[in-house]
């Protein structure tokens, strides 16, 4: 929520903001993928282990065994896709969210009580607390889904961004254009454009949706 990390070129992760839980102290060691979630942070080994680090209050930085081919860190809650495409979820899971539907995804996001996954054949579904419409996916195809505090948004087969849920401050209503990734947050989403320009929209009391300049490979 008030920290974020990314993943150096030589595999390293560098974490800034709050750190009063421990969530942007990172363990040493490479690492192909980083996601940070409320108070803690999840991370891909290169051998498709998960490690965590942060709150751990519900077990959400004490992730399960074996492999690994993603992994996405929510409010309190982490699911992960195994290799065989199967969702695997742990920490609290009050609303459901930890508990996900049986079959093969392709893309999960954990997000603040509530969880997305793309199916292989592109549709979404979603699964814990649905009371602004951020569990109720409209249908058609995906290749990007990524779930916030009280809204998800998604990356369609053609590029644009389809966001729903809570709007409060424009979340949940992205601009046009073609993105390769979205990222909801708490009351704010960004995306990636094909360029590597990053575009945010919603809140932006705290600079949040005012994105540095200069070309990206992942937002």
């Amino acid at each position: 929520m008030f920290h974020t990390c990314g993943v150096k070129d030589d595999g390293s992760v560098e974490c800034w903001g709050g750190n009063d839980a421990g969530q942007s102290t990172p363990p040493g060691g490479q690492f192909p993928y980083v996601s940070a979630g409320s108070f803690h942070t999840c991370g891909l080994r290169d051998d498709g282990s998960v490690e965590c680090w942060g709150r751990d209050g519900s077990d959400e930085s004490t992730p399960p065994g074996g492999q690994f081919a993603s992994v996405s860190a929510g409010s309190g809650h982490n699911c992960g896709v195994r290799d065989g495409g199967l969702v695997e979820c742990w920490g609290y899971g009050y609303y459901g969210q930890a508990t996900p539907p049986g079959g093969q995804f392709a893309s999960v996001g954990a997000g603040g009580l509530h969880t997305c996954g793309v199916r292989d054949d592109g549709s979404v579904e979603c699964w814990g607390e649905d009371n602004y419409g951020q569990s109720t996916p409209p249908g058609g195809q995906f290749s990007y889904i990524s779930a916030g505090a009280y809204h998800t948004c998604g990356v369609r087969d053609d590029g644009s961004v389809e966001c729903w849920g809570l709007d409060s401050y424009g979340e949940s209503t992205p601009p046009g254009g073609q993105f390769l990734s979205v990222s909801a947050g708490w009351t704010h989403s960004c995306g990636l454009r094909a360029d590597g320009m990053v575009e945010c929209w919603g809140d932006g009391r705290k600079g949040e949706s005012t994105p540095p300049g200069g070309q990206f490979k992942r937002e």
